[in-house]
């Protein structure tokens, strides 16, 4: 009984001794895995604050704008300032700017070395336009239709550097607005004369020179319609008007009003048939024509450079153009683009003159 005893208490402490030599290393094997993830998370923060950068900070500036879309204002307002002189916060930023004066060490050589990194070397902008040079000093006559119905986009026009004329429809909500305009920019004032068309469902407007008109009534339509843009109309050219200008008597009727007011015709050449110059010719008086194409016809900025460079080589093989683009069709690209190409043509040697200043 006693031997059984025994037995049963060394087949226990076996077990346990057992259970100690098998649990023993596990625990240890544990300890030390802890003990190196906790060193490697200390190993990663410590490199984190010894290059003064946080784990959880916000990308920098450089980075946020690198992935920002442009800016409505093509950039313009880079480095601008508010009204007590302090830098904006950059676009998309939420927070506050922080104050560069209470930065560490660490977060100044960041600044520094992203500044660093946007910078470049500024680069030559390539040329907008490939513009041939001037064959003896090539003119270009440029007229500005349709005004009347907008004042602002009139003066788009208006303000543009460089000689051209702006021909004004009467009659309409702002006339003498877009007359104004005309004359305070400095630009040739005419008359854009309605005339009706071979097509007697287009409507020509009010004040227009109609089929069934005597010479009477054109004659005082046409003198109410100089007398309503004011002082310093130099000119007339016709609206539409392929009816009037193909009929020899009537359009004839027009030029002499033209002749006794002491302003010029230009024959915008709405039909082949066109009868001015034939007219003119029995009066002993000199008109001008269009001489060359539509520059909006297509109101597209590459349709329109088309029709300019068109412009350029009509001007340069006949000594000339005379063209004709209109206000409230193209406001919203061509006055743009004139504005940039007028540079380069300037430079090749192109001439801009209006009507009244031809020989």
């Amino acid at each position: 009984m006693a031997t059984s005893k025994k037995s049963r208490k060394k087949s226990k402490q076996a077990k346990k001794s057992k259970s100690k030599k098998i649990n023993l290393p596990l625990g240890k094997l544990y300890a030390f895995t802890v003990a190196v993830c906790l060193a490697c998370v200390l190993a990663i923060l410590f490199s984190s604050v010894r290059n003064g950068r946080s784990l959880i900070e916000e990308p920098s500036s450089t980075e946020k704008v690198e992935k920002m879309p442009p800016s409505k204002n093509d950039g313009r307002d880079d480095g601008e300032k508010d009204v007590g002189g302090k830098a904006k916060a950059p676009l998309g930023h939420s927070g506050p700017m922080k104050n560069q004066e209470t930065q560490g060490g660490g977060e100044k050589e960041k600044n520094r070395l992203a500044e660093k990194a946007v910078e470049k070397e500024p680069v030559p902008a390539a040329p907008l336009f490939s513009v041939p040079q001037a064959v003896s000093g090539a003119t270009i006559v440029l007229v500005i239709d349709d005004a009347g119905q907008s004042a602002a986009r009139t003066k788009l026009y208006a303000s543009l550097p460089f000689p051209l004329t702006i021909a004004v429809l009467p009659r309409l909500p702002q006339t003498r607005e877009c007359a104004e305009v005309v004359r305070a920019g400095g630009k040739e004032l005419i008359l854009h004369q309605p005339m009706q068309a071979m097509n007697e469902r287009l409507d020509p407007g009010e004040g227009a020179v109609l089929g069934g008109m005597e010479k009477d009534e054109i004659y005082r339509v046409v003198r109410e319609n100089l007398s309503e843009l004011g002082a310093g109309v130099k000119g007339m050219n016709n609206h539409e008007g392929s009816l009037i200008t193909a009929d020899y008597e009537k359009i004839g009727y027009v030029l002499d009003v033209c002749r006794d007011e002491g302003v010029y015709f230009l024959d915008s050449r709405t039909t082949s048939r066109t009868q001015a110059v034939n007219a003119a010719f029995a009066r002993g008086m000199r008109i001008w024509e269009k001489e060359g194409p539509y520059i909006d016809n297509d109101v597209s900025r590459e349709k329109m450079i088309e029709r300019l460079f068109e412009t350029l080589d009509y001007a340069n093989r006949h000594g000339r153009a005379v063209v004709i683009a209109h206000v409230d069709k193209s406001a919203h690209i061509l006055p743009r683009l004139l504005a940039e190409m007028y540079p380069y043509l300037e430079k090749a040697g192109y001439t801009f003159k209006t009507p009244s200043e031809l020989e």
